[in-house]
Formats: C-alpha cells, structure tokens, sequence
C-alpha cells in the first residue's frame, strides 16, 4: 500500500471526528463520471485515481473506523443522463456527490446537490462553474478551471512563441465555448485578434474543411479547444495535410487517450496540463508508483489526480466538520488546507481547490514542461 500521501490522510487515523452523521458502517459517496458515450476513458482514468486514494485512507482504519464506500454510477457524459443519476444518487443518500466531470451536465444537475444540501466535487473545468457565476455554496472544483489554463496558452503564444495570427477549432458543448471566451478575451488584453474560428461537432470524423479555411485566414498557429476524440481527429488531418505551424490544446488535448490515438504525430503538440507524472514531490511519486504497479504500468492521466485529491479532501473536511451533515461539510470545505498531488489544495474564492496549471509539449516519449 501506498506511503502516507497528505497530511490529511495521517489526521484520518490521529483524530477522532465526533459522532458522524448518515448512520451506518461507512460513510457513502458517489463518483458519476462517463463510463460509456462521449468521454468514456476518462471514467477509468478518474475511478482508478480515486480508488488509489479511498484503499489509503481505508487502510489506515478509515475516517473514525467507518471506511469510505464509493458506488460508481455512469452518466454517459450526457447532461440528460446525469440528470437522471444525479436524482438517483441524491435519493441513495450519500455524503458526497463526486462528479459529473463534464462541464454541461454539471450545468444542469448541480442546483439539485444544492437543494439536497450534498456537497457536489467535480472535476469540469468551464469558468461558468465558478462560484461568482453559480453561486452554490455545495458545488467545489478539484482542479484549476479553463480561464487558468487558456491563460496559460495564451501567454505561451504570446511570449514564447511570438505569434500574431491563432486560429481556434472548438466544439459545441459549454467546455469548449467557454473555453473560447476566455481565448478571445485573453489575446484581446495583448491586442492580437483571432484570425479565424472553426467548430466541430462532437463525434465527427473529419475536420479537413475546417482546418483548409483556418489555413486559408493565414493562421500561424492552432488552439484546440474541443474533447479528446475531436482533438485526436485533428492533430491527425493536421499532419496528413501537411500544416506547419504549432499545434496547442487545453487540458483534453494533453491527455494520454489522445496520445494513444494519434501516436507518432501528437509529437511536438503542446498542451495546457494539471498534473506532471515526472514530479519528485513525494506525493507525487508515490501516486504515480502504486498507479503503474496496480494498472500495467500505466501512469495516472489527468482528471485521475483530481479525483485522487478530492478523497483526501473530503478526509480533512469531515476532520474539520467533525460530521458527514452536508452543511457541515460544505462549511468545511472552505476551510480545508492540505497538501495534494496538485499541491495546496485550498478553495479559492470561487470554489476551486486548485489552479496548478503548466504548459507542456509532447517529445515523442513524454510532456516535457516548457
């Protein structure tokens, strides 16, 4: 079993909390997250990470001796499906709601957490999930959100890469709009124009049209904004119609499901990541070591860590609330302050325990950090 990996995790099994709420031999959470439809790797990634982190802390005796249980249900990375599970989950009476990780089916499901006063942690990262924008006292995020990371694109364009003309493909869905405003907004501030705009539908297969018209504007370099199916399909047609210029994406464009699908040709792709396998930050190193020996030596791929963080998080939040109450709990989640895989988790005035973003690029092998 894994070394100690936060400080709360060693408070799990030094501190008693009380007398906890929801009676019973554990303490239940849901994890909804895309097992099937759009996105469907992303739930392995996720529930891998997790149940990393749910196996230490049970390990250690649990959160005063009830063990965490995780029942894992699949939203399809559908709004109207998670819809539906998110009233089942409500009505399983769990502690806490872990999830959806797709940012329009978080849109509309996370006012029925609030109203059932369960704390609801997701790992979507659209800026419309702010709490300035949502106002939910029960919904937190567990990684930086989009308005960090396509900052950060922007500057490297800006500053590093020196270039005046980007051209953005996006998708349809609020992850990739959002993402756009902030695009648009961000290369505004340093007096650049997007050249061109092209969107692709989610699960189209061909996007040559769209890339031959961003061409024609005269871009010099391509955002991506879209999911990572989408993203595969584009870095393909990129190389295949032979387009030189600089190919950069958010998060989904980083991950290792891309990486896989592209293969030779995600070389020299650079990404917007929250999360660096080559870390020697202890936590780090030991995630990444007990995730390669448990999945065939496969590394954790971003949202794992995120998920991974959000146990412990929610350790130290019931340490705190000295309860598994879900006002209690929310209260608590604003105080809580540990160390995670992504570093200081510590919820920032819109919720957001963590904005640790770094920009990467793809040597053939591995993200090398620029």
């Amino acid at each position: 079993m894994m070394k100690r990996l936060f400080v709360a995790a060693a408070l799990v099994t030094a501190l008693g909390f009380g007398q906890l709420c929801h009676g019973g031999e554990t303490i239940k959470v849901a994890l909804i997250a895309p097992f099937t439809g759009l996105g469907s790797i992303l739930g392995e990634y996720i529930k891998k990470g997790m149940d990393i982190a749910v196996d230490d802390v049970n390990a250690k005796g649990g959160i005063d001796g009830k063990k965490i249980e995780v029942v894992t249900y699949d939203d399809q990375a559908n709004p109207s499906t998670a819809l539906n599970v998110v009233r089942k989950v409500i009505a399983d009476k769990v502690v806490v709601i872990y999830g959806p990780n797709m940012s329009s089916a978080v849109l509309g499901v996370h006012n029925l957490a609030k109203q059932a006063k369960i704390p609801m942690l997701v790992g979507a990262t659209s800026p419309n999930l702010d709490y300035s924008k949502t106002k939910n006292d029960y919904l937190f995020r567990l990684r930086a959100n989009d308005d960090a990371r396509v900052s950060a694109i922007v500057e490297y364009v800006v500053k590093k890469l020196g270039k005046k003309k980007p051209g953005v493909l996006y998708g349809t869905t609020d992850y990739c709009t959002a993402a756009l405003a902030v695009a648009e907004r961000e290369f505004k501030k340093n007096g650049i124009e997007i050249v061109a705009r092209e969107q692709i539908k989610e699960g189209d297969k061909d996007v040559s049209g769209q890339l031959l018209n961003l061409k024609s504007a005269g871009f010099d370099c391509l955002i991506g904004f879209t999911h990572e199916p989408e993203a595969a399909v584009a870095i393909t047609q990129m190389r295949q119609l032979q387009i030189d210029v600089p190919i950069l994406g958010f998060s989904a464009w980083g991950s290792n499901v891309v990486v896989n699908l592209v293969k030779d040709a995600m070389t020299g792709v650079y990404a917007a990541l929250g999360f660096d396998e080559n870390s020697t930050a202890p936590a780090v190193v030991a995630f990444v070591k007990e995730h390669r020996a448990r999945y065939n030596g496969e590394p954790p791929t971003d949202p794992a860590q995120a998920y991974h963080d959000g146990i412990y998080i929610l350790a130290e939040a019931i340490r705190i609330a000295k309860s598994t109450d879900g006002p209690a709990l929310a209260e608590a989640l604003t105080k809580v302050d540990v160390k995670g895989v992504q570093g200081e988790l510590k919820a920032d005035a819109n919720h957001n325990f963590s904005s640790y973003v770094f920009m990467a690029r793809y040597d053939g092998k591995k993200w090398a950090l620029e």
